[in-house]
């Protein structure tokens, strides 16, 4: 299951990505998320909520890369990822991948500790 919310205010994306997710529905993912952030400006924010988030098959992981290469290119300023103790596999995946296209997300466990680390780093770059 996925959920991609746009906070234009905030100039910000809130994805969440949950269970098992194959490649039918990361391409979907994909396709929402990417067409949601042409509506932002350049520097957007992203929280990414992977708390429930299973690990994923290498063919998943090389698409989520791609994903995240594009995220980038469409003008990512800062990111800060939703992860548990409980999910640092799917978390280490994550950050490993977004590495490997150029940028690394902070961690936060909850969403209101995502928004204020956000909050602060956005502020620092105005």
């Amino acid at each position: 299951m996925y959920k991609n919310q746009l906070n234009f205010a905030k100039n910000r994306m809130h994805l969440m990505l949950e269970g098992k997710v194959d490649a039918a529905e990361l391409k979907a993912w994909s396709d929402d998320l990417l067409s949601k952030l042409k509506k932002l400006k350049p520097g957007f924010s992203v929280v990414s909520e992977i708390l429930n988030c299973q690990p994923a098959t290498e063919e998943v992981r090389q698409m989520l890369v791609e994903t995240q290469k594009q995220v980038k290119e469409l003008g990512l300023g800062n990111a800060v990822r939703i992860v548990s103790k409980n999910n640092y596999v799917t978390a280490n995946q994550w950050q490993r991948s977004s590495r490997s296209v150029g940028y690394v997300a902070m961690e936060a466990e909850t969403v209101d500790a995502a928004n204020i680390i956000l909050d602060e780093m956005d502020t620092k770059n105005k």
